[in-house]
C-alpha cells in the first residue's frame, strides 16, 4: 500500500481507493512560563495518537491539517494544537499546558485525549510532570502509541514522559524539567509536552514549546488494480 506522511499545517490527500489507513498524532502543549522570583512551571500534556479506517472516494481530496509546534509562553501556557483528516472524520487532540507558577505538588497539564471519530485504536498522551518543590521544574509528558498510552513526566525529578510509537514508528518524547534558571526544554516530535520553565531572578521566563504533531495514511491499492482480471 502506498503511505504518505504530513507535517504541514495544510495538507491534500487524494484518494485512489475506496479506503486508508490513517493514523493521527496530536501536537503537545507547552510548560509552564513563570513570572519572576523562585517560580516553578508544570510539564506539558502530550498529544493523542489515533489510528483508524475511513471510507474514501477516489479522485477526491480530503483536508489533513496537522497540529504545529506551540510556542512557549512567558508567564503563561497553551494547549497543543489538534491534528485531523477530513475536519472531524478523524481527530487526535493536542496535550494541556502545563500551569503557569505551579504550585508545588502541582501543574502538570492532562494528555490530549476524547478527539472525534470512529477509531480502531485511541491512545491518551501522557500528563505533563507537576513541579517538584523547590527542586526542579515539571517534565514533559509522552505521546501516545498504537500499544500504549503515552506515560507522563516524572512527579519527583526532571525525567520526562516517553512516546509510544504507531505502526509506523513516530513516538515523541516530552522536554526535561528545570532544575536551574532558565526557559523549558522543548517536547521532541512528534507530539511531546513541553517541560516547565524556572525562574530564581527577577527574569520572566517561558515554557518549553509543546511538539509538532504529525499524519501518516496507508492507502488500499487504487481502484483500478483491484478490477484487474475482473469480467
Amino acid at each position: 500500500m502506498p503511505v504518505y506522511e504530513y507535517t504541514a499545517a495544510t495538507n491534500t490527500f487524494t484518494a485512489n481507493g475506496n479506503w486508508a489507513l490513517v493514523q493521527l498524532w496530536g501536537g503537545g502543549g507547552t510548560g509552564g512560563g513563570v513570572a519572576r522570583n523562585m517560580m516553578w512551571g508544570g510539564g506539558g500534556g502530550a498529544g493523542e495518537y489515533v489510528y483508524g479506517q475511513v471510507t474514501t472516494t477516489p479522485g477526491t481530496g480530503y483536508t489533513v491539517a496537522v497540529g504545529q509546534t506551540r510556542a512557549g509562553v512567558v508567564d503563561g501556557t497553551a494547549n497543543g494544537n489538534p491534528t485531523t483528516f477530513a475536519t472531524t472524520t478523524l481527530t487526535a487532540n493536542g496535550g494541556t499546558g502545563g500551569t503557569a507558577n505551579a504550585t508545588s505538588g502541582a501543574g502538570g497539564g492532562a494528555g490530549g485525549t476524547g478527539g472525534s471519530g470512529t477509531a480502531i485504536v485511541r491512545r491518551a498522551g501522557g500528563r505533563g510532570g507537576h513541579r517538584n518543590g523547590t527542586a526542579n521544574s515539571g517534565p514533559g509528558g509522552g505521546v501516545g502509541g498504537f500499544d500504549a498510552a503515552g506515560t507522563q513526566g516524572s512527579d519527583s525529578a526532571v525525567t520526562a514522559g516517553t512516546g509510544n510509537s504507531g505502526i509506523s514508528g513516530n513516538a515523541g518524547t516530552g522536554g526535561a524539567g528545570r532544575t536551574t534558571e532558565a526557559n523549558g526544554n522543548p517536547g521532541v516530535n512528534y507530539g511531546g509536552g513541553g517541560g516547565g520553565a524556572e525562574d530564581n531572578d527577577s527574569q520572566d521566563r517561558s515554557g518549553g514549546a509543546g511538539a509538532a504533531g504529525y499524519a501518516s495514511i496507508y492507502e488500499s491499492p487504487p481502484v483500478f488494480l483491484l478490477c484487474l482480471g475482473c469480467g
